[in-house]
């Protein structure tokens, strides 16, 4: 398998940088008080929103939460805001991978340790970072793109559904995926374009290729299941769906149900609960003297029809009973180093 080039973080691997930075002086290891400050409120992230707010509550811990909508400039103001604050840790999930050194360096200039978390920090801010927790994203496209290949017995034309550009985990994935590609030659790529991890956007972005490619399109790769499931409705209403491979990752609910229906063939499980509420333990964790390691990834398990409903039930049939465990769950995971256990 192709090894993750996730920007920054072999810096930050080298750098060693938790060793450098103490907890803020004045904050308050009992209750400590963490921002997190997230690109959007996608599916994904709302489950993790769950998962933050279930671990921060066990562990005596105020959570302050802030959506950036997509919008650089507003997650900038949204650490400012942080910082003005005197908040105990600051935990991001960045719109842009490259865009928040300076913001970065004046919370760590303030004695507040910052974490990233699903989205890495690339450049030299990622020195600054005590730690990155977040999932193999190349290792995510491979599978996905792999799916679909086989589905095709390596044949056909196929369409790729982008995240954003310039954030890491659309960046991996498209490696990922290409690097599957690249040793299919039967396969060509119709279309290769962003979607921003948005249903309306992957709807779109099909109709018009159903427009200008038609019956051609044989496979769809979607780099989330949100896009994956615009573009499976925009199928829907050619009749295609079901006829042609549509594969995603993170493991959504919709995308679960569209395992179930034979609309999609295969998603990469990325359990936002499980890993936002990792990244929530850590901060917590470490304000308490606890070190962590500066790169947790998370290895994502593919679901396919035949094994989706052990997941559905724990995720959806009992997404209660998860939270509850969760807290117990995380803690035991951080420990043995499988952080995607469940």
């Amino acid at each position: 398998m192709t090894h993750s080039r996730r920007s920054g973080l072999a810096a930050l691997l080298l750098a060693g940088v938790a060793t450098l930075m103490g907890a803020p002086a004045q904050a308050d290891k009992a209750h400590p008080t963490i921002g997190f400050t997230v690109y959007n409120m996608t599916s994904f992230i709302a489950w993790g929103k769950q998962g933050a707010e279930a671990v921060a509550k066990a562990g005596n811990a105020t959570l302050l939460w802030q959506s950036a909508k997509d919008d650089v400039n507003t997650q900038i103001s949204q650490i400012q805001q942080f910082i003005n604050q005197k908040v105990d840790a600051i935990v991001i999930v960045p719109v842009n991978s490259s865009t928040l050194g300076p913001q970065i360096d004046q919370a760590v200039k303030a004695g507040i340790p910052v974490f990233a978390t699903n989205a890495s920090i690339s450049g030299p801010a990622a020195k600054q970072l005590v730690a990155y927790l977040g999932p193999d994203d190349v290792a995510a496209g491979e599978q996905e793109a792999q799916a679909v290949v086989d589905a095709l017995k390596g044949k056909g034309n196929v369409v790729v559904l982008q995240g954003p550009i310039g954030q890491s985990g659309a960046t991996d994935r498209t490696t990922g995926v290409q690097n599957i590609l690249a040793k299919n030659t039967g396969i060509k790529v119709l279309a290769m374009q962003t979607a921003n991890w948005d249903r309306t956007q992957g709807y779109k972005l099909m109709q018009d290729w159903l427009s200008r490619y038609g019956q051609d399109i044989n496979g769809v790769i979607s780099e989330n299941d949100d896009m994956a499931i615009g573009a499976v409705q925009a199928l829907k209403e050619k009749g295609m769906n079901g006829k042609i491979p549509v594969s995603g990752v993170d493991g959504i609910k919709d995308g679960l149900r569209a395992l179930r229906s034979g609309d999609m063939v295969q998603t990469n499980l990325q359990n936002g609960a499980l890993e936002l509420g990792e990244a929530m333990q850590v901060a917590i964790d470490y304000l308490n003297g606890k070190k962590p390691p500066a790169l947790m990834m998370l290895k994502m398990p593919g679901i396919t029809k035949a094994s989706v409903d052990k997941y559905y039930d724990q995720l959806f049939d009992h997404s209660d009973k998860f939270i509850e465990g969760l807290p117990e769950l995380v803690k035991q995971n951080l420990a043995s180093g499988d952080y995607a256990n469940q």
